[in-house]
């Protein structure tokens, strides 16, 4: 299943260093993943919602925020490129 993943790291925590922390935990847990915004991923997981948001939430401070959902059959993209939505096309739903 695929996984709509968003976080905003909040001041004072949104460094290059701590991007690099969440970041490099998406890729590491997530092997299957795309890069949609600066703060928005999707990845390819087994697991719960749950599950992912609480994997990766070592990696946040208490103030940051995080949303993990299921990406449903159904979306649209615009301006995207054709590496992402190749990506998306990719996948099963």
């Amino acid at each position: 299943m695929v996984f709509l993943v968003t976080y905003d790291l909040k001041v004072p925590n949104d460094t290059p260093g701590n991007y690099e922390l969440i970041i490099g935990a998406i890729k590491s847990q997530f092997p299957t993943w795309c890069h949609i915004e600066k703060s928005v991923w999707l990845v390819e997981s087994v697991e719960s919602a749950a599950t992912i948001r609480d994997s990766l939430k070592a990696y946040l401070h208490p103030g940051d925020l995080m949303f993990v959902a299921p990406l449903m059959r159904g979306w649209a993209s615009w301006n995207f490129g054709t590496e992402r939505n190749d990506w998306l096309k990719g996948r099963s739903f």
